[in-house]
């Protein structure tokens, strides 16, 4: 990039990869870290490879890409994917719901490296990076950095340069990238777009300024969430304490850790086709926000356990949508059983409300497609 403005955000360059891996070598014990999971044999093969590492693509190729196979592997039952048709992900930017901000931009890799595409960009908040090694690591990984926190005027400013940023990345080099819809991920299971992630990407312009950038809408259905518990812990507790919750030390690090290697079950990626400018009441940033939640909402696959909380809290409501079979029946029961314990080891919540809390948090997604379907009837009958 023309005087590298963007050097201190952007992924390394392969010139820079010697240097981050030796920090990375000298900050942890990565065959401890690895060994656990992968098991020793596997570890050992793959952190022999680091020192003849000379070009980001291959500590993707060497590294990255065994690494998240073995997680899922460990942690999946199996992941499938759907492209649209005439799928051209070079030069495009894929905008997902957020579950785990490791594995979210690691499975829309996968699916592209199938097609024989190349790895996204990732952008990836400040706020994950306290450690030098972690932001080595990650920009070893083509992440680039997003500024968080700060005044008004910086946070300002910071959204102005990632909107150049994307741009240069998505329309000059023809490279793709990633951004979840939103900071943070959806402890309650409703994956909005921030109108304020969109207003960043038009940067001041309207229809070319966003389907130049071919944003893809990226629908991510787990079929079990590895941090449900922690979840509703917190959503219980801030009902509980009038919206207070403050999080106790190590807990973002530990949420990380278990939504990496926690059970997910069946995993599914949902690419949806490049999403055209669309002109509605209200200001564009809202319009094309909603627009991409309709689009994320329709392509989720849902799954016998969302469908049977979605009962629990509303019945009758996914009635013609699936047969209830008893084994669905009784692994719900037993994972609320678990959060039970999870949640009642420090907090007095009873199980009842534990309950509910899952069946809420877990069926959203259904009443989100139900919503869908809804505005979208009533539009076809306006039209009629």
């Amino acid at each position: 990039m023309e005087g590298d403005a963007f050097a201190h955000m952007r992924p390394f360059r392969d010139d820079e990869v010697p240097a981050a891996i030796a920090l990375l070598k000298q900050s942890v014990d990565w065959h401890e870290v690895l060994a656990p999971f992968m098991g020793a044999e596997l570890a050992a093969r793959v952190l022999d490879q680091m020192d003849r590492i000379q070009t980001v693509e291959s500590f993707q190729e060497e590294i990255s890409k065994p690494v998240v196979e073995a997680i899922l592997s460990a942690s999946a039952s199996e992941v499938t994917y759907s492209l649209p048709e005439a799928f051209d992900p070079d030069g495009a930017l894929f905008i997902s719901n957020h579950r785990d901000i490791v594995l979210d931009p690691s499975l829309i890799n996968l699916a592209l490296v199938q097609v024989g595409a190349g790895t996204t960009e990732i952008g990836i908040g400040s706020n994950l990076l306290g450690l030098p090694w972690v932001k080595a690591l990650v920009r070893l990984n083509r992440s680039f950095i997003v500024a968080r926190g700060g005044t008004p005027r910086e946070q300002l400013a910071s959204s102005a340069e990632v909107a150049a940023y994307v741009r240069d990345v998505v329309l000059n080099h023809r490279r793709s990238v990633w951004l979840a819809q939103r900071e943070g991920r959806a402890k309650d299971g409703d994956d909005r777009t921030s109108p304020a992630l969109i207003r960043m990407l038009l940067d001041g312009g309207e229809r070319s300024s966003w389907e130049d950038l071919r944003v893809h809408p990226v629908a991510l259905s787990y079929e079990w969430d590895p941090c449900d518990g922690m979840k509703v812990r917190e959503l219980l507790m801030r009902e509980a304490y009038n919206g207070h919750y403050e999080k106790s030390p190590g807990e973002d690090e530990r949420s990380m850790k278990m939504g990496l290697f926690g059970w997910k079950g069946r995993v599914h990626v949902g690419v949806c086709p490049p999403s055209k400018w669309v002109d509605g009441e209200g200001r564009p940033h809202q319009v094309l926000a909603e627009a991409t939640d309709r689009s994320i909402m329709s392509a989720m696959k849902l799954w016998p356990n969302q469908l049977w909380a979605a009962e629990q809290v509303k019945p009758g409501v996914t009635r013609g949508l699936w047969q209830p079979e008893a084994d669905v029946f009784e692994e719900c029961e037993q994972r609320v059983k678990e959060v039970a314990r999870f949640v009642q080891a420090d907090q007095p919540f009873d199980e009842e409300s534990i309950r509910m809390k899952w069946c809420e948090i877990t069926a959203q997604p259904v009443f989100n497609l139900l919503e869908v379907q809804a505005m979208s009837a009533i539009q076809d009958a306006v039209r009629d």
